[in-house]
């Protein structure tokens, strides 16, 4: 603490200090007669009503701040009266009383006894002046007394929160379950207690959790769950607003947070058991699904990720859908697993993209997809078909020691800039047709063991083919060439 900063346990002492000071010292000007209060008085009549504003104004901006300050700082009370307010109260206590003196005493220069008129004139000025301290004290009581009621409410609300939360841990289902929609109508209730809330209900769910257990146990997780979605849907009387979920290592059965709308989530780790519905959802902070495993289908289309999505080492059992999905900041797939079908048709990535060492075990599917930021595909295992008709690639696209198990259609697609398919394999048909390469085009030492189809493809800048294997049909029917093309070295084993 500073030299001249005050203690709260202080500050009550300097108001009663200053406000004593000022009283004196008002009481000596008006005993030692410095002041000629008749020129006061007539200099302050024609005045009256102007005085009179500033200082009800000057009180009232006092109180009002006083009030919101109050308001912001209500986790930050203390018991004493702050020093300023104090001190202000009796700035505003002393004009008026000086203003209502020297009106009366203007009043009181016309009377015929002009000094019995003068001394009832500053014992009125003074009444009034008191009859303002009185207000003010009135205020402070009422602050204090709402204090306290507030401070009552608080205290019931804790109980009602460690009761409810005391609940959550009971041996019995019913028990948990009761805790449950306890907390539930807490938070319904308490704008500022919902994340809190929000918090003891996920750590529920982060529990460990078997799946053979109790069918009561079962019914109380799948309500905790019911009860984030039901707060989590936008556009309700009972929507719940800038929520972040942390469900890390948790089991979910049938998780649904469809249309929902939260802030930050962590699902990294996690277990989806069935199937997990996210669709329509909004995640309008950084969305954590790294290590998680969907025993079921993934189902995330038309979902928007406003801050990063990061699904690293993530396994898909079933189908994975983030068909028109939006991604407006960086997604990370790396090493991902895909069992079954991947659909990413129509989806956006703003940012960079990346689904390096990924494993697509079903078909892939990015018919359409929009690429803004780099895309990066390299050591990626495609098994069945991959499919980029239509996609559109305007930074650098990756695919350097990819394997293409299946046909790979990339027909019509569109590269801005670099693309890079160096040592990829594609083992089927590759469809390069119509594609429009506006900058490099690499694929040396690639291998193509089906049909190699690039009829009609526009090569804007250089293509390097050299050392490429083509052991199937080679075609090129109506391809352009900007700037040249290298096959140095290549192999062609069928029809060119």
């Amino acid at each position: 603490m500073t030299r001249w900063e005050i203690k709260p346990a202080q500050r009550s002492a300097v108001g009663v200090l200053a406000l004593g000071g000022v009283a004196l010292l008002a009481g000596a000007i008006v005993l030692s007669g410095w002041v000629d209060w008749s020129a006061l008085g007539r200099w302050a009549r024609p005045h009256a009503t102007s005085l009179a504003l500033i200082t009800v104004g000057a009180g009232a901006s006092a109180v009002g701040g006083w009030m919101l300050r109050g308001d912001r700082k209500q986790d930050k009370r203390h018991a004493g009266m702050s020093w300023w307010f104090v001190v202000g109260a009796a700035v505003v206590v002393v004009v008026v009383a000086w203003a209502a003196i020297s009106w009366l005493l203007g009043e009181a220069a016309l009377a015929k006894d002009a000094g019995a008129a003068r001394v009832e004139a500053i014992k009125t000025g003074l009444g009034i002046g008191a009859g303002t301290t009185g207000i003010f004290a009135l205020l402070l009581a009422v602050r204090r007394q709402w204090h306290s009621e507030n401070d009552a409410v608080e205290k019931n609300l804790t109980e009602l929160y460690t009761k409810a939360a005391d609940q959550l841990g009971s041996a019995e289902a019913s028990v948990r379950l009761a805790g449950l929609y306890a907390l539930e109508r807490l938070a319904q209730n308490n704008t500022r207690q919902r994340q809190s809330i929000v918090n003891v209900i996920c750590a529920y769910l982060r529990m460990p959790h078997e799946p053979p257990d109790t069918a009561r146990t079962a019914e109380v997780r799948l309500a905790a769950q019911r009860i984030l979605a039901d707060h989590l849907l936008p556009g309700r009387d009972a929507f719940w607003g800038q929520i972040d979920l942390d469900l890390t290592n948790a089991n979910l059965v049938d998780f649904n947070l469809g249309n929902c709308r939260v802030r930050n989530v962590r699902f990294g780790g996690a277990t989806f058991i069935g199937d997990a519905a996210f669709g329509g959802a909004t995640f309008a902070g950084d969305a954590r699904f790294g290590g998680a495993t969907f025993t079921g289908n993934a189902r995330f289309g038309v979902a928007t990720f406003a801050g990063t999505a990061q699904f690293g080492g993530a396994s898909f059992t079933g189908e994975a859908r983030f068909g028109v999905a939006k991604f407006l900041r960086a997604a990370s797939f790396g090493s991902a697993t895909f069992a079954g079908s991947a659909q990413f048709g129509d989806a956006a990535f703003a940012e960079n993209a990346q689904f390096g060492g990924a494993v697509f075990a079903g078909g892939a599917q990015f018919k359409g997809t929009t690429f803004d930021g780099n895309a990066g595909f390299a050591d990626v295992t495609f098994t069945l078909r991959a499919g980029f008709r239509a996609a559109l690639f305007h930074s650098e696209a990756r695919f350097r020691d990819s394997i293409f198990g299946g046909d790979a259609a990339f027909t019509r697609a569109t590269f801005a800039g670099d693309a890079c398919f160096r040592h990829a394999t594609f083992s089927g048909g590759s469809a390069f047709d119509d594609v429009t390469f506006a900058h490099r085009a690499r694929f040396g030492g690639a291998a193509f063991a089906g049909g190699a189809g690039f009829d009609r493809t526009t090569f804007t800048a250089y293509a390097g083919f050299g050392r490429a294997t083509f052991v199937g049909d080679a075609r090129f029917g109506g391809a352009a060439f900007g700037r040249g093309a290298g096959f140095g070295r290549a192999t062609f084993a069928g029809d060119v």
